[in-house]
């Protein structure tokens, strides 16, 4: 009986079992493991099954791919260092699937960067130092060039806006990345990166497209692009779309802009000669202002204009300048499925300058699509922008500063009434350059249409989990039809003579970008390996023609054909062609020990065909001691700790195209008569140049506290650069003044400290600060025949000395005295002094954001000490009697305090009889000794302030159109603190690609302040 019992048990088991078993069905699963945040795939992911080990697990390829077995009813989990992990039920309705992990923020180790080629990194494998900035901290201060939004984010990067001629709304950008490599002037920018794409400029990107930036600091960090990456790479990650998320956001920012650091002018003295007044005088020689009503200029139609003697009680100066005007409005579209998704974007930007007529407009629209197809992975961008510039040349503000302070310009705006004393044939004075300068500005145009097409298309075929072969294609366009017009004025006065002219211009640039890249990657146990192989081909292509007509026969028309004299004008065409192969095998070890080694070949078309291959070697470590060292893991203070080294030699070529060809040009007479001859050029190619080599070297340290609340990362790196290719001096005996030669040598060493801490974090509020420093001491060390190098004015490649430097002449003393003549006249010093570096070895920047509940509250500020700079205003503004130290002593004769005096027989005494004149005479001289002009060039600004307040979830609850909606305060340059012997301006603006040099022509910088809306929907 038990027995029988016991069998119908067991039947009922095995039944039981039975249907267990059939309902349990047996599915292959697939899918993608994704990063909630940024939506990007990630490799190196363990996908596994829940309880049951016999399906083993499987780990994800480059695009965060996966396929595992498993039943019905089971759960898969899915981890990996650095994020939190998860677990997905198994149910009936599977299908290829995207899981979304996200971020561990107490791992600072796994901080995923962009790398070279635009290749995801985690940062603990890095050997090279890279910093990154978020969409979020690019665009705190709302401004149009994605560059200058970097300003003083980034330790080691230092960026200038550059005043150029066309510039005045859209001003040149000098950045400089861990200092100087080159006495090249034109060739220490970093190189610019977009998707994985390298681009000639960036400037016409919308910082509202960009994801993040990340900055390789240096050869080291962008060695894969060899000659190319040798000043160090900022690599722009634009945005994509987020699958199963459709999203239109929309965003306005308008801000109103003011001059402001004008250099000091005197007020208390008018216009006119050694003390007398004079209605035609353009200079401030003249008696006291009284506010008389005095003859102003000549008469016109027979009756004289006349003007109050007086200084307005404002700085009449301000008159001249508008209020400038940005605004920008951003529409966005993104969305996706589990095999595509799209970004696409539209900007149009109107800015309205602050002198008389400038403005310009931007209209951008941008397409980022990526679809999956099974293992194939394709994405296509295109971004295209039309930038339309009309601005003035430089000439109004040089007009402004020089004359005297009783001038009304915003009455000088009316300057088209033919009875006006504002008019240009009726302006009180008729020299060329104190013209109205309102009627200069409107009289003077250049304008441009700037057309820029940037695409990029790429594939990626995972053929296997261990290996995927990428094919990445990008297109750079861009066309820019230019006119420079100056309208011709006809006077019986011939100092008031203009000679009309036009000239026609056209720039085109082409680029074409090709790599082929292998990605190769196994695990071997503690072990794991990445080999990267893979080719480049570069094509750039650039025209440009101009066609101009100096003497037109009307006033209105500008047409070269309507003109007396001959055509001027040329073209230019050049080609550049490289080819590069490249290489990086990275081991690692239980993921806490990384050695990476690179290697990249290059062929360029600049050099001699004999000599134009060159190999570029480096190798990197990196060590996370804090997983090596037991007794350190789940420490509660140091949570993370890593230390890396590297070392490059990186080949680098900065001629440019045809520089080693002998070229020819056409000379008048020669040989004789109207016969066409042609002269070699006096400068000799030398076919022998090889690259510069720059050797660099890294090291550094990065830690974690408290889960990471703080943070910090220290390097330092130091770089030779050898073999400088500069243009040098020899014997004209050979029959060339001047040679192409290997000779020079500079040396960088730069040390940086970056510190992020969350200071505050709580349900309410989260205080975050950042702050970041560098030291960089760049020094000439060889120099080709010499041990100096003139590069631009007073700035000097000294040996030994930091580069570059300013030397100028100073006056002549004795024991720290200024030495006069028996006359009572400055003395130019005999030798030129040398006053020190013209670029700031020390920079600064801070940064918080404050949020309270619906609030935000974020600043920037930016401080670079140790430079000196100087400008040729100030040598102007003396000889004009406007500038404030010419009143000093009254405009009477003076003793001037603290000199001495050089007596005929050459003995210097203390000066207690001599008295200076005080006239233009003296001044002029005293502004004519360079020093006078020059000033330490430290300061400390609040570069970025917003002011911010999101609208509560509860105010947007019970509609369906706005998903999130903000408004907030925006300003730039706020103010600035400058050394007391800055009376020059901003040092920060510069002219064109000079270092700490302000141009007589140069308009001061301004600040901004305005507000933005953001809307999503």
């Amino acid at each position: 009986m038990i027995k029988n019992y016991f069998s119908i048990l067991l039947l009922l088991l095995l039944a039981t079992y039975s249907l267990d078993l059939l309902g349990q069905t047996h599915v292959t699963l697939a899918g993608r493991v994704l990063e909630q945040e940024s939506d990007e795939p990630i490799r190196g992911v363990s996908v596994s099954v829940k309880g049951n080990e016999r399906s083993g697990s499987v780990i994800t390829g480059s695009q965060g791919s996966f396929r595992i077995q498993a039943h019905q009813g089971q759960k898969l989990i899915v981890s990996h260092l650095g994020y939190l992990p998860t677990e997905i039920f198994i149910d009936k309705d599977w299908s290829d699937r995207i899981i979304y992990l996200a971020k561990d923020n107490k791992q600072l180790s796994e901080v995923v960067v962009t790398g070279a080629l635009g290749i995801k990194r985690q940062s603990r494998e890095l050997g090279t130092s890279a910093q990154s900035v978020s969409n979020e901290e690019l665009n705190l201060g709302k401004v149009v060039n994605p560059l200058l939004a970097l300003s003083s984010k980034v330790a080691g990067l230092r960026i200038n806006a550059t005043d150029l001629t066309t510039g005045k709304t859209d001003p040149g950008i000098q950045i400089r990345l861990r200092g100087t490599r080159s006495l090249n002037r034109s060739k220490n920018d970093p190189l610019y990166v977009v998707d994985g794409v390298p681009l000639p400029d960036i400037t016409r990107v919308n910082p509202n497209d960009i994801q993040d930036i990340t900055v390789l600091k240096g050869a080291n960090a962008a060695a894969l692009y060899g000659s190319e990456g040798v000043n160090g790479a900022i690599m722009i990650t634009t945005k994509s779309g987020k699958s199963d998320r459709g999203q239109i956001n929309f965003s306005n920012s308008t801000t109103f802009s003011n001059v402001f650091l004008l250099p000091p002018a005197q007020v208390e003295f008018g216009q006119g000669q050694n003390g007398i007044y004079s209605p035609v005088a353009n200079e401030s020689w003249g008696d006291k202002f009284n506010g008389e009503e005095r003859d102003f200029g000549l008469p016109i139609n027979g009756l004289q204009p006349t003007k109050r003697y007086e200084a307005p009680s404002k700085d009449n100066r301000l008159g001249f300048f508008d209020t400038g005007i940005t605004t920008q409005n951003d529409l966005s579209f993104s969305g996706g499925d589990s095999e595509s998704s799209y970004f696409m974007s539209l900007q149009d930007v109107r800015i309205k300058g602050i002198i008389p007529g400038d403005k310009s407009s931007r209209t951008g629209a941008r397409f980022n699509g990526s679809r999956r197809f099974n293992k194939l992975n394709t994405s296509f961008n295109v971004n295209y922008v039309f930038f339309k510039n009309n601005t003035t040349s430089d000439g109004p503000w040089l007009s402004v500063y020089t004359q005297p302070a009783n001038i009304d310009y915003k009455d000088a705006r009316n300057w088209q009434n033919p009875s006006s004393p504002n008019h240009p044939l009726n302006w009180y004075n008729p020299v060329a350059s104190t013209r109205n300068p309102i009627f200069m500005a409107d009289n003077n145009r250049n304008t441009s249409d700037q057309h820029t097409l940037n695409s990029k298309l790429e594939f990626n075929y995972e053929f296997a989990d261990w290996l995927n072969a990428t094919y990445r294609t990008g297109l750079y366009f861009q066309s820019e039809p230019g006119r420079v017009t100056n309208r011709k004025l006809t006077s019986s006065v011939a100092t008031r003579n203009i000679n009309g002219s036009v000239n026609d211009t056209h720039a085109g640039f082409t680029r074409f970008n090709n790599d082929l890249i292998l990605n190769f990657h196994k695990d071997f146990g503690d072990f794991t390996t990445k080999l990267l192989v893979g080719q480049n081909v570069r094509m750039d292509e650039r025209k440009q023609i101009n066609v101009s007509a100096s003497n037109l026969l009307f006033e209105d028309i500008f047409n070269q054909g309507s003109r007396t004299g001959e055509l001027t004008g040329g073209s230019t065409i050049t080609k550049y062609r490289s080819l590069a192969t490249y290489g990086e095998f990275t081991a690692g070890y239980k993921n806490y020990l990384f050695l990476t080694l690179i290697g990249r070949n290059d062929k360029v078309s600049v050099l001699d065909p004999n000599n134009n291959s060159y190999f570029s070697p480096g190798i990197s470590s990196s060590f996370v001691f804090t997983d090596a060292i037991e007794s350190l893991k789940n420490n509660s203070v140091l949570n993370y700790g890593r230390v890396y080294s590297s070392y490059n030699k990186t080949g680098n070529v900065t001629l440019d195209p045809y520089r080693l060809n002998l070229t020819y040009s056409q000379t008048a007479g020669f040989p004789y008569g109207s016969l066409v001859g042609f002269t070699p050029s006096l400068s000799e190619p030398n076919l022998l140049i090889k690259p510069e080599f720059v050797k660099s070297y890294e090291v550094g340290l990065q830690l974690g506290f408290f889960n990471n609340r703080l943070s910090t990362d220290i390097a330092y790196a130091h770089s030779d650069s050898d073999g400088q290719i500069f243009n040098a001096g020899i014997s004209s005996a050979t029959g060339f003044n001047s040679t192409i030669v290997n000779a020079g040598r500079m040396i960088n060493k730069t040390l940086e400290v970056m510190i992020n801490g969350t200071v505050i974090k709580n349900d309410k509020v989260k205080l975050d600060l950042g702050f970041n420093f560098s030291y960089t001491d760049t020094k000439a060390k060889d120099l080709f025949a010499g041990d100096e190098f003139n590069i631009f004015r007073q700035a000097y490649a000294l040996k030994d000395h930091q580069y570059p430097t300013l030397r100028m002449t100073d006056f002549l003393k004795e024991g720290g005295k200024i030495v006069l003549d028996k006359d009572g006249n400055v003395i130019p010093s005999d030798e030129e002094v040398v006053l020190g570096t013209m670029v700031p070895p020390y920079l600064f920047g801070f940064s918080t954001k404050l949020s309270y509940q619906s609030f935000t509250l974020g600043f920037q500020i930016d401080s670079r000490l140790g430079s000196w700079m100087y400008s040729e205003v100030f040598p102007r503004m003396y000889a004009a009697g406007t500038h404030i130290e010419t009143v000093k002593y009254d405009r009477q004769p003076f003793i001037m305090p603290n000199s001495m005096v050089r007596l005929s027989d050459g003995s210097v005494v203390e000066n207690t009889d001599v008295y200076s004149k005080g006239d233009k005479a003296w001044w002029t001289a005293y502004g004519n000794i360079q020093t006078t002009t020059a000033a330490k060039a430290d300061f400390l600004k609040l570069r970025e302030l917003y002011v911010g307040y999101e609208l509560p979830a509860k105010f947007l609850a019970g509609q369906k159109l706005f998903k999130k909606a903000s408004i907030g305060f925006v300003g730039n340059n706020l103010f600035i603190i400058r050394h007391s012997s800055n009376k020059i301006g901003d040092p920060e603006a510069l002219y064109n690609q000079t270092d700490g040099y302000a141009s007589f022509r140069q308009i001061p910088t301004s600040r901004s302040m305005g507000f933005n809306i953001n809307m999503t929907f």
